[in-house]
This record gives C-alpha cells, structure tokens and sequence, in this order.
C-alpha cells in the first residue's frame, strides 16, 4: 500500500513540476483499464455461413493475452448469447451485451463500470454508422473493419469517421496493442 502512494505522490508531484505528460502516462498504465467492445455480426461472426470470421478465435486470444477486457453488444434475440457460447468464444467476453436495437447507452453501460484509458480502448465494428460512430461519442478510438456487406458504407459525418480502417479482422492486431 505504501508504495502504491509513493506512486499516487509521484504522479501528483509530476503534474505540479508541468510534466503532466509522463505522469498521466504513468496514471494510464497503472489505473487505467484497455478494454474493447466488438460489434458482433459481419465483425467476428459470418450470420451468411453461420461461423466465425477467419482468424476470429486467434485474434480475441492475442487480445485477451495483451491484457485487453474484451465485451461484445450484438443486437438479436438472447439466442445470440447461446451462439457465441457454441461458437466457443464466450470464455473471451467480460460482459456480452445482447440487446434489440444497439445503442449509446449499451456501451455507456460497459463505460461505466471500469476505469478505462480511452485512448488504449477500442469499439471495433462493420458499420460506419452504427458502432463507429457510437464509439466516437463516447470519446474511444475506433476501428473500422472495411470488409463484406458493408463496406461500401462510407463516412457521411464527421462522427461516423473510424480512428483506423482495417481489411481484415487479424489487422486490428497491428493496430491493438
């Protein structure tokens, strides 16, 4: 306990010397939470062939290993839940979030309940106009898998424009880290 104050001192002592930088840096990497929010279908799920995209398992693994808290919101009926159990990924998830129309306030749920580093978390997802642009309001950085059905779907605002643009879903890897 006492040296976590010697940290807390430290940073507060790092902020009053007008090196906000290293000390919020340092705040980050102790406190702060990574955590990604997957949109589910077309993202980590083909609804077309019924399986999981290519390299979907492998991915969530590498994440979970690189200390990300990973959560999926998918809107369907709560059968999706059983999918993702039989699909054998459940194990990946804090927090599966199935819900009839996605929403803000589906994600500001899994906001709340950590202490998150906005700028290591991620909402990733297919649509321009649905996740990504939910996640740029909450302030996280975004990831645009540019793959299959919708990837036609272009920014029309400012909001619905992702932080990275991936081609595949193993491509978040060299962006998630």
């Amino acid at each position: 306990m006492f040296k976590l104050f010697m940290h807390k001192q430290n940073i507060i002592n790092c902020v009053k010397n007008n090196d906000s930088v290293v000390g919020l840096l340092f705040l980050n990497s102790i406190y702060m939470k990574k955590i990604i929010i997957f949109d589910f279908n077309r993202t980590l799920y083909d609804p077309d062939n019924n399986c999981l995209i290519f390299g979907a398992r492998f991915v969530l693994r590498v994440l979970v290993r690189r200390g990300f808290l990973l959560y999926v919101v998918s809107s369907a009926r709560q059968s999706r839940r059983q999918c993702i159990d039989d699909l054998g990924i459940g194990q990946y998830f804090a927090q599966i979030i199935i819900t009839k129309e996605k929403c803000k306030k589906d994600f500001q749920k899994i906001i709340a309940r950590e202490v998150i580093g906005r700028n290591l978390s991620f909402v990733i997802g297919d649509r321009v106009r649905k996740e990504i642009s939910i996640g740029n309001a909450l302030g996280m950085q975004t990831i645009w898998v540019k793959a299959g059905k919708f990837s036609h779907e272009e920014p029309r605002k400012k909001i619905e424009q992702p932080t990275y643009i991936v081609r595949t879903l193993r491509d978040i890897l060299s962006v998630a880290y």
